[in-house]
């Protein structure tokens, strides 16, 4: 299932935000914007696997068993009835390499892929987290990806290092067309959950490196206020919906309440 294009005014508008970028590099910007139920809305529904790396496969699958088989999450993006009432429709799937390359032949144009291109794992208590390059802008064009994607941390002792690594990866992800996506948290052993120079950091840092997407969690100061509680409920009850269509039993982060920014409007991945 090949998605179509849908060049509406919103979407003309989002590409009009990169003129500096090539032909290839908007194209699959375009595709991964025209894909699933938000087509041609300037929203997204990103799903980001990376928990059988980044917290352990037991921790993050023996409550659901049949997530220990990569092609399951292909699925979930998509949903095993495709085509059905119940499709899940996805923008895009979001993995480490291992799991992009089980199933990316089987699953070929049916969903935009992201690479996660850096990993990180949570085998030690580290005062300043890093991740490690786990794949490159070559297997994102093997597989057939529109983007690659690139978590930081602002915060971090490690920070410098990842700035210079997502500002080399861009610029090479851009020159071969691909689109590139910043995952950003604030984490650090001197960054508090509510530190207000750290979220500032979240929000600007990655900006100076070359991203057309940046997903941010929202602030403490966010998730508490009275004024953004109905938001909240709102968005948990979509992802009760979207667990219960998709089978997945699983229970997710609490922290996980996730808005993907683009660098010149924010888009709710809602």
């Amino acid at each position: 299932m090949v998605s179509k294009i849908l060049v509406t005014e919103r979407i003309r508008e989002i590409l009009s935000w990169y003129g500096s970028d090539n032909p290839g590099t908007l194209t699959n910007l375009a595709r991964l914007l025209n894909h699933g139920k938000l087509a041609g809305t300037g929203k997204l529904v990103i799903l980001p696997v990376d928990q059988g790396f980044e917290h352990g496969p037991a921790r993050s699958f023996a409550a659901n068993p049949p997530a220990y088989d990569p092609r399951y999450h292909f699925e979930l993006a998509i949903l095993q009835g495709r085509g059905s009432a119940n499709e899940a429709g996805c923008n895009a799937y979001a993995a480490p390499l291992g799991f992009l390359e089980a199933g990316a032949r089987e699953f070929a144009g049916e969903i935009p892929l992201i690479l996660k291109v850096n990993d990180h794992d949570a085998l030690l208590d580290e005062a300043g987290p890093t991740q490690a390059l786990t794949s490159s802008v070559e297997d994102a064009l093997r597989l057939g990806c529109v983007a690659i994607g690139f978590t930081i941390y602002p915060g971090s002792a490690k920070r410098f290092e990842m700035y210079e690594q997502i500002r080399a990866y861009a610029a090479e992800a851009k020159r071969c067309g691909l689109a590139v996506v910043i995952w950003s948290y604030a984490r650090g052993s001197g960054v508090s959950p509510a530190g207000e120079t750290s979220i500032l950091y979240r929000e600007a840092s990655p900006t100076m490196s070359l991203p057309m997407l940046l997903k941010l969690p929202p602030s403490w100061e966010h998730i508490l206020s009275s004024s953004n509680s109905q938001t909240i409920v709102s968005n948990s009850r979509r992802r009760r919906m979207f667990m219960k269509k998709c089978r997945f039993r699983s229970r997710p982060r609490q922290k996980e309440f996730v808005t993907l920014s683009n660098l010149h409007s924010t888009v709710a991945a809602s």
